[in-house]
């Protein structure tokens, strides 16, 4: 009889932890590019998983991906053991958008197969939080530049109004974004304006749309134009990240996203820069998620910027960071913006969340800076650049 109830007690304890869990279900996962172009020499493609899945009690959930398989005319060529994983708290029944970038590199015989296939291949991922259900990802691999004539979009150069990658705004006041977009040949873009606000990126990084947009493009060689977004919702206090997404045709990056910080008690000020003294990490940490920004407070700072760069010039040496110095000039660069975080005036300190690393690549040394932003938006301190080395 003790045993019946001793055994009775354990399975109601099992059950309550599972009622007390998260339960998820990944419901959706969308490559970028849909269609990946594969040089007839083989090589590296870029391909950005987007993955939405929903809780339906909050909690914290593990999101992931063990492998990538390649099938050619359906039959598996190549499975390689390459884990992508996210950890994330989600809010219950808020659907939540995960990013996931790699790099596949492509050897030439599995090049010459998608060739002589006619593009019938492609690119899977299966991805699970370990609870609910799990989804399959697939992208089509396609030999060369894909359909001649058709229109393509290269690259995607987002900034506010003023030209700035950051902005710490007033409250209700008026601020918008400017996407200059890079394409090749004619056909129709369509895209869309999408905002994640402070309360979503707390609970779950739910998309909201903003405006749609329908343009016809032409141009003989690379062509440029200027898509403007609508008024930024500046209502709500805390941080607030805008994008444009394309939607057709597929991309083949990963679009840019801008974050705006509203502070209900802005004011337009100037004046001189000053520095800023950065305390950690220190040279030879390496970088993680977990990895901890240290400064001194810079007067008149509303709001810091932690900011990842690529090294100028492409260089990305999967090596010891000995090799050259640890701070470098001048203060400021041409190198792309990798990855930011903006945290309010009142902390002197901060880690990245696991979303945000993902979007570095292992092995490669990175380029940072802290910056510390006005209530009018002016940047008023900067530290100098350092290098670090994620893993």
């Amino acid at each position: 009889m003790i045993t019946f109830f001793r055994n009775l007690f354990l399975t109601l304890i099992s059950l309550l932890a599972l009622a007390n869990s998260a339960q998820a279900d990944v419901t959706s996962i969308t490559p970028i590019p849909s269609k990946v172009a594969v040089s007839a020499t083989g090589g590296a493609v870029n391909v950005t998983w987007r993955v939405v899945h929903v809780v339906t009690a909050g909690g914290q959930v593990t999101t992931q991906s063990p492998s990538y398989t390649i099938l050619i005319n359906g039959n598996p060529v190549q499975t390689v053991n390459k884990v992508l994983s996210r950890t994330t708290t989600v809010a219950g029944g808020v659907p939540e958008t995960l990013t996931f970038s790699e790099v596949i590199p492509v050897s030439v015989s599995i090049a010459k197969q998608i060739a002589l296939s006619g593009n019938n291949a492609r690119i899977e991922r299966d991805f699970s939080d370990g609870i609910g259900r799990t989804d399959t990802g697939s992208a089509t691999l396609i030999s060369g530049g894909g359909a001649s004539g058709a229109l393509e979009v290269n690259r995607i150069d987002l900034a506010f109004e003023n030209g700035g990658k950051t902005s710490v705004i007033g409250q209700n006041a008026e601020l918008r974004a400017v996407a200059e977009i890079s394409f090749r040949s004619r056909g129709l873009l369509q895209a869309e304006w999408r905002l994640i606000d402070s309360a979503s990126i707390r609970g779950g990084r739910f998309e909201r749309l903003l405006s749609r947009v329908r343009l016809q493009l032409s141009s003989a060689g690379t062509g440029k134009t200027r898509i403007v977004s609508p008024n930024l919702p500046t209502g709500t206090t805390g941080l607030h990240e805008v994008q444009l997404v394309i939607v057709d045709p597929s991309p083949r990056f990963e679009e840019p996203v801008l974050r705006y910080y509203v502070n209900p008690t802005a004011t337009t000020s100037l004046g001189r820069m000053a520095p800023l003294e950065a305390f950690s990490p220190k040279q030879g940490v390496p970088f993680s998620s977990a990895t901890v920004f240290d400064w001194h407070p810079v007067p008149g700072a509303a709001a810091y910027q932690i900011e990842l760069y690529n090294l100028p010039g492409g260089k990305n040496p999967q090596s010891s960071l000995k090799e050259t110095a640890l701070i470098v000039g001048p203060t400021d660069t041409d190198a792309d913006l990798v990855v930011g975080k903006i945290v309010p005036g009142d902390q002197t300190s901060a880690t990245f969340a696991e979303f945000s690393a993902g979007h570095l690549e292992h092995g490669h040394v990175y380029l940072w800076r802290i910056r510390a932003i006005s209530s009018g938006g002016t940047v008023v301190g900067q530290s100098d650049f350092r290098k670090i080395l994620y893993p």
